[in-house]
């Protein structure tokens, strides 16, 4: 196309694009003298464009750039073919970053050479987000110990080993006895600072050999390799229980005192597998803490309470498909954007003759186990697809259903043939279909896995990554896979508003599913708080007892005749209204503060627990928070502490008595607290160092009218 036929509007819109692309571009002459960049390129290097025009790309370049790839690069641009690749560059400030480009040579009428196109992509936030989540996924973020995923990797290597040199391997299960009534008494952040404390014990107990994981919650795992002769583990477990009895000081001043529950199973006498140690070790446990606590208990086959009753559920499992006793509940999926209903997950019941309704938890464990899971998991995928079709027979509005996959059922090399089959019989297209894969099912064999999930693509099925960040997987796989959807773990969820580990990681998950091009959904969400706090972050989609529990399908189709929706309460000028968090558990000391700062105009919100105030944090746009720092469960200084984690533009002041003055100096010190006021405060200099605040926080002075 010659260039006087192209509208001028057309150059105009190309022009544009150039312009407002969130990708560095940027043009040169076929001397590789630069000609255009845009603000893309000018914001990820730190020059300028009067800077760069008229430079060549050498400016770029660093001591550690690869030279020896510039000719090969020239020679392919002069053949007039397409260079991709990556580079180590040097932004103008000389911070090292990592890049992809693409360069296409452009051709003159003439079709000779005249212009280089390039278009770049910073690799560099993208690559530490998913170091630091890599590491997240396997190190427990609040003791630095290994978690659950890297244990079981490295139960499965050592027992490898065991079986080779014929030793033995001993799994020690502790928890914590009593932990939660300290909770309860001395609040979350002195229990982490417990956790924390007995985590660091721990490690100078067990030998360098031996490995020490947090497992959940108060309870940790002790492996002991080649643990003969027997003297030597029951030293090692007194000194256990020794050194978690010896007192613990806590940051409140209260001195701490706990036992342990300890469960002992030796491999190969108790189990040749991880689950089986784990499982006989975690029963071991449960005696010991069943018989008061503070024990040690070696398992015996006659802890297997109820394995009667366990085979005799797993005898009926058979017939449960052909007696037609299994039934689907459907959990509402709701977009985060419109409020609207989106989607379902499909969970699976048993309607049992004699026993009743039984939940999932109670039979899958056995139909894995059994094999059972493989006809069961037909099923679903029919029910749910022929749930689809009747509703939509019945005029409901179309959306996609989410069935669970278990690791067996993925790896059958007939499950994409049975989806299609179904698929064909039902009438529904394979995007209405939602398949959901653990990490763990996945990582079992990659390769496979991607054979797999490939297939089932080429079908139009989506598939989504469940219960994210709990698994033992590698990040750098999450690219090669043909995943729609990343669900984020209820576990990271149910605390997401007052643990800023989890809220860190929850919104590393969004920001790296999105770079991605990945959606992302939270499971667990049962409060407005998370739900805001997902908002603001921009999660796409939830489920949750906030919007409905598990429903029937009747229940289910009246909600979407209904066309019940979320209805987000948007706070109109919440960006500028100055708003104000007073907390403090002295009603009349909040009262007076209230009064004060009413009558100046701001809009005051007002918490009596440091947990009230993080939940009021999470549901509206704080400029200000102005906290005691005598508090029962958390100090002022450590909410503020947590503020700063989650809310870092939101100014922090605390109120405190003279007696507090280190305390309090060492929070400023350390960024956690902007200010201080003493009690009884100077109410004049309180309005002038609030105004102040407020103005440090970029909210608008105007008073609302």
């Amino acid at each position: 196309m010659k260039e006087e036929t192209i509208p001028r509007e057309m150059f105009r819109l190309f022009y544009l694009a150039a312009e407002q692309n969130c990708l560095p571009i940027m043009i040169t002459d076929r001397n590789g003298c630069i000609e255009y960049v845009n603000p893309a390129q000018e914001k990820s290097s730190g020059y300028t464009a009067s800077e760069l025009i008229g430079t060549k790309p050498r400016v770029f370049q660093s001591d550690q750039s690869q030279l020896p790839m510039y000719p090969e690069i020239w020679q392919t641009l002069m053949a007039g073919e397409l260079w991709e690749g990556e580079l180590l560059n040097l932004r103008k400030d000389g911070e090292p970053y990592t890049e992809s480009l693409a360069i296409s040579p452009l051709l003159a009428e003439t079709g000779q050479l005249s212009h280089f196109f390039v278009i770049q992509q910073d690799l560099s936030a993208c690559r530490n987000t998913a170091r630091r989540l890599e590491s997240l996924s396997t190190f427990d973020p609040l003791t630095g110990l290994p978690n659950r995923a890297y244990l079981l990797a490295s139960l499965a290597e050592s027992i490898r080993d065991a079986a080779v040199l014929n030793h033995e391997l001993t799994v020690v299960h502790l928890d914590l006895d009593r932990f939660k009534s300290l909770n309860d008494s001395l609040g979350y952040a002195v229990a982490d600072q417990v956790l924390v404390g007995i985590a660091d014990r721990l490690r100078g107990v067990v030998r360098r050999d031996d490995a020490l994981a947090r497992l959940t919650g108060d309870e940790f795992v002790l492996l002991l390799r080649n643990t003969v002769p027997d003297s030597h583990l029951e030293d090692t477990l007194k000194r256990i229980q020794a050194t978690i009895a010896e007192p613990l000081m806590v940051v409140s001043g209260d001195e701490v005192s706990l036992t342990v529950s300890i469960g002992v199973a030796v491999y190969p006498r108790d189990g040749y597998d991880s689950d089986t140690l784990l499982r006989a070790a975690n029963l071991a446990m449960v005696a010991a803490k069943k018989n008061g606590g503070d024990n040690v208990y070696y398992y015996v086959p006659e802890m297997q309470e109820g394995m009667a009753s366990r085979f005799d559920l797993a005898s009926h499992l058979r017939r449960v498909v052909e007696r037609g006793e299994l039934v689907l509940y459907y959990q509402p999926q709701v977009s985060l954007i419109s409020g609207e209903i989106v989607g379902a997950e499909a969970l699976i019941r048993w309607q049992h003759p004699e026993k009743g309704m039984i939940m999932p938890g109670q039979f899958i464990p056995f139909a894995e186990e059994t094999g059972l899971i493989l006809p069961i998991s037909d099923w679903v995928v029919r029910a749910a697809c022929q749930q689809m079709h009747d509703w939509r027979i019945a005029g409901l509005p179309p959306l996609k259903i989410a069935v669970n996959l278990s690791a067996r059922h993925f790896y059958l090399a007939t499950l994409p043939d049975t989806v299609a089959s179904v698929l064909a019989e039902t009438g529904i297209e394979g995007s209405s279909l939602e398949l959901e894969l653990t990490e763990s099912a996945m990582m079992h064999d990659v390769v496979g896995a991607v054979r797999i999930m490939d297939r089932l693509k080429g079908l139009g099925v989506r598939l989504s990554l469940d219960d994210f960040g709990t698994g033992f997987s590698s990040l750098a796989y999450l690219s090669r896979f043909s995943i729609d959807l990343i669900k984020i773990d209820q576990s990271f969820i149910s605390d997401v508003t007052i643990n800023p580990v989890n809220a860190s990681i929850v919104t590393a998950t969004i920001a790296m599913a999105h770079k991605l091009g990945k959606n992302i959904i939270a499971e667990g969400v049962e409060t407005e708080a998370q739900m805001a706090f997902l908002r603001r972050h921009d999660c796409d989609e939830m489920q949750g007892y906030l919007f409905s529990k598990p429903l029937p399908a009747e229940d289910f189709a009246t909600l979407l005749r209904e066309r019940k929706r979320l209805v987000f309460e948007e706070k109109e000028g919440v960006e500028v209204t100055r708003t104000l968090l007073l907390v403090d558990d002295d009603i009349p000391v909040l009262s007076a503060l209230k009064r004060l700062f009413y009558r100046e105009g701001y809009r005051v919100l007002t918490a009596t627990s440091a947990r009230e105030a993080l939940e009021l944090l999470a549901l509206n746009r704080v400029q200000v928070i102005i906290s005691d720092q005598r508090m029962p469960g958390m100090t002022g200084i450590e909410l503020l502490f947590r503020v700063k984690d989650l809310y870092p533009d939101t100014v922090r002041i605390v109120l405190s008595g003279y007696a507090e003055i280190e305390t309090v100096t060492d929070a400023i010190n350390r960024g956690a607290a902007w200010k201080y006021f003493t009690k009884p405060w100077d109410e004049d200099k309180m309005r002038d160092e609030v105004c102040r605040a407020f103005r440090l926080a970029g909210a608008s002075i105007t008073l609302p009218s």
